[in-house]
């Protein structure tokens, strides 16, 4: 019981220090009109934020000793944290793109997706003993059988960011407005949505299943060892969020600025191309009294690097159904290869 006590004291501790207040106030995010196919969005106005992680003052420590329960995290991808303007307003959908939503591009334009044209997409097969074997590409995946019931509701996977690219161009077309997929920058600025803590909602990963759709017990108990590999928080079979695989979207509760599933359910494509270093780079220049400082400006990167001689990398932000909340963290942030379609990727756009 004392040691309980500590615990949960200590944790508060770790909570009260990191809550920390936004950088600048935002002007509030509004409901925008909805499209054709009935794709809700947010206006979002300019502003700035903090991108990545904020490892100063012993943050990063901070952040082990509030999740205890979960794999260590490097933050070698999102950090060093920096300053971004954002000077343009844009419209981002509340949601990520449905099934519905993407079957009308189908059905408009006969499309086949790179997966249904190229072997299949990225599936999950439970069965397999070692953990690393379980995801694998298969013919039998795709955006119509994931491998997992969905309605029409719910996110649309097994889509590449090739695919995503063209659902935005056809979209483009139909409205004679343009849609297409956020900059990374955008991205993050819309998840934090103001904050400046860990998670849109604050800094206890524990508060995680009331937010998003992440690795907890539900999954744990239908697919064994999958979460307990991640050492997530919530175990048990009727702890954490109830959802094994994806979440009907807007199934959980949004982000301050009204958007839905900017932490866990899929992984999202943004325009970016994928640079593991990037932020460093953005700072090798600058003395380290200036650092805490450093402002980019709408920054986007489209440039190829040496890395993508090996395929056209790009990047995906928010974690996903998979992921334990420590890695659902407004800052998180990975790749994959344009023609990649998995299980746990979707998307969704901007208006501008």
């Amino acid at each position: 019981m004392i040691r309980l006590c500590i615990k949960r004291l200590h944790a508060a501790l770790v909570l009260a220090l990191t809550l920390t207040v936004p950088i600048q106030a935002q002007e509030p995010a509004r409901q925008s009109n909805p499209n054709s196919i009935g794709m809700q969005f947010v206006a979002i106005a300019p502003g700035e934020y903090r991108r990545g992680f904020d490892g100063s003052g012993q943050r990063d420590r901070q952040f082990a000793l509030a999740h205890t329960f979960s794999n260590p995290q490097a933050f070698r991808f999102d950090s060093p944290s920096h300053l971004v303007v954002i000077t343009k307003p844009f419209e981002l959908q509340t949601t990520e793109v449905t099934v519905a939503q993407f079957r009308e591009f189908v059905e408009a334009t006969g499309y086949q997706t790179e997966a249904e044209s190229n072997g299949g997409a990225l599936g999950c097969f439970p069965k397999e003993k070692d953990y690393v074997d379980r995801f694998r590409k298969s013919p039998d995946v795709t955006w119509r059988t994931p491998g997992f019931e969905q309605s029409d509701d719910h996110p649309v996977v097994a889509v590449s960011w090739n695919d995503a690219v063209k659902f935005c161009e056809w979209l483009s077309e139909q409205e004679t407005t343009t849609y297409r997929l956020p900059t990374e920058a955008e991205w993050e600025y819309a998840c934090r949505a103001g904050q400046s803590t860990w998670y849109s909602w604050g800094s206890d990963p524990d508060e995680a299943y009331v937010h998003a759709n992440v690795a907890d017990g539900a999954l744990e108990a239908a697919q064994p060892n999958t979460t307990r590999y991640q050492r997530a928080v919530k175990l048990e079979a009727d702890d954490g969020d109830g959802v094994v695989f994806t979440a009907a979207v807007a199934s959980f509760r949004p982000n301050p600025w009204g958007l839905h599933d900017m932490h866990g359910n899929v992984w999202e494509w943004c325009q970016d191309r994928w640079s593991a270093d990037l932020y460093r780079r953005y700072l090798d220049d600058v003395p380290w009294p200036k650092r805490s400082q450093f402002t980019m400006t709408d920054p986007v990167m489209l440039e190829e690097t040496p890395q993508h001689a090996y395929g056209d990398w790009r990047c995906i932000r928010g974690g996903a159904w998979t992921c334990a909340p420590a890695s659902v963290r407004c800052s998180i942030r990975t790749f994959a290869e344009a023609s990649d379609a998995t299980i746990y990727t979707g998307f969704r756009v901007v208006r501008e």
